[in-house]
């Protein structure tokens, strides 16, 4: 990016006036006809974004990415969309966990939304998980009043209860945070008092809703005021990911919104230095370089979803042409069939193999009882097996049955399993 942070600017200006000069490039930017005030003050000064052409570029070049990937999901059949949004979401949910060092599988998520079973083990993940369901069901209403934040905080760190120090407030905490970074350093101060942080997040709702910046810039300004406000003493991390998820979706997809996390997690060090650049006392209050920088992560996380959506469309192709040469080898029923190639998708689409019972019967569209008969027969001829009793039972295809027909996973990189 040729437009530079003022602070990197400074080793270019005279010592004996390096502030003069950097004042004259603030006022430059700040007093543009293009930038945009937040009304925000800080610190570091009042927070504005100033629109350098590669800014214009990237949001420009996201939007239409946003088309070309609308294109490969409308292509795709209804079942491997889905199949390919659920795993999506198991990356989604253990990646956000990674970040803030929160140990999860994708099979702990996997089976929290499944299961009935109300143990604790079984709850750790679910609430979480199903957050993610709901928006990418477009299900979950958008946050509006600082109520609604606490709401979403009290659902995000709900697995966690007796882990968590909670708020203490009316809805935020009352007293001061510090983070820590590497080696225990302190490397950001909350705000102050539970009054100035509610404040903040009423501030948040005004750049998200105002009608005076573009969107997809005011949802990532928003998303810096989050964690830079830190209204709780832990989840902020994991609140304000899933508040950025929830606002981008609104104008992006949601495979690529379920890509954002692992992204994230590949740059972790970058994305936590991005807030330290705004709160550098040299760079003014500008946001521009968080926007982005995140919009850099967007754009990587489009390229890879687009890439994951054509493989997947690849490998469903490819098991269409197998389940032709299962059906010929067992003489399989249509529904048979059906089930065979749903717990193939199961495997080959990273969706850890096995499918519980409810799930084959509801997409037979036949009642539980009659989707056991099948299941039973596949099982004698030893093409399926249990991987689960109970709570729930599953199914999923038997090493053999995957050996004979080349049935496997793509292998990805650093995979949470």
């Amino acid at each position: 990016m040729e437009y530079k942070e003022i602070s990197r600017m400074y080793r270019m200006f005279a010592a004996s006036k390096r502030e003069h000069y950097a004042q004259i490039e603030e006022d430059k930017r700040r007093n543009d006809y293009s930038t945009f005030h937040t009304g925000i003050d800080t610190p570091a000064g009042e927070l504005f974004i100033a629109t350098p052409r590669e800014l214009s570029l990237i949001c420009e070049n996201i939007l239409r990415t946003e088309q070309h990937i609308t294109s490969i999901a409308s292509s795709m059949t209804s079942d491997l969309f889905n199949a390919t949004k659920l795993s999506l979401i198991l990356d989604e949910v253990a990646y956000t966990n990674a970040i803030g060092d929160i140990r999860s599988t994708r099979r702990q998520i996997k089976e929290a939304l499944e299961t009935t079973n109300n143990s604790s083990s079984a709850r750790r993940f679910r609430t979480f998980a199903f957050l993610y369901a709901e928006f990418v069901n477009h299900t979950v209403a958008l946050p509006a009043a600082p109520k609604d934040i606490r709401s979403i905080y009290d659902k995000v760190i709900s697995e966690n209860n007796n882990e968590t120090r909670h708020p203490d407030g009316d809805l935020f905490r009352k007293h001061s945070v510090d983070i820590t970074g590497v080696h225990h350093r302190i490397v950001h101060y909350g705000i102050d008092s539970e009054s100035a942080i509610a404040k903040a997040m009423n501030d948040m709702f005004r750049i998200v809703y105002s009608e005076s910046m573009p969107a997809l810039i005011a949802v990532l300004a928003s998303h810096f005021l989050f964690e830079y406000v830190h209204p709780f003493y832990d989840g902020n991390g994991r609140t304000g990911r899933y508040l950025l998820s929830l606002f981008l979706s609104q104008m992006l997809t949601a495979p690529t919104i379920l890509s954002l996390s692992h992204v994230i997690l590949e740059h972790r060090d970058s994305y936590y230095r991005a807030f330290r650049t705004v709160e550098n006392p040299r760079n003014r209050g500008e946001l521009t370089f968080f926007v982005y920088f995140m919009l850099e992560l967007i754009r990587e996380a489009q390229i890879n979803v687009i890439t994951r959506l054509e493989e997947n469309k690849a490998i469903n192709a490819s098991l269409s042409k197998t389940l032709t040469s299962v059906n010929s080898a067992y003489g399989l029923k249509a529904q048979e069939s059906q089930i065979i190639f749903m717990l193939m998708q199961a495997e080959a689409l990273e969706l850890l193999g096995d499918v519980p019972v409810e799930n084959i019967a509801s997409f037979l569209q036949i009642k539980k009882q009659m989707a056991r008969q099948y299941l039973g027969s596949l099982e004698k001829r030893h093409i399926i097996e249990k991987r689960r009793e109970r709570s729930p039972l599953t199914f999923e295809l038997t090493d053999s049955f995957k050996k004979t027909y080349h049935i496997e996973a793509p292998r990805r990189k650093n995979p949470l399993i």
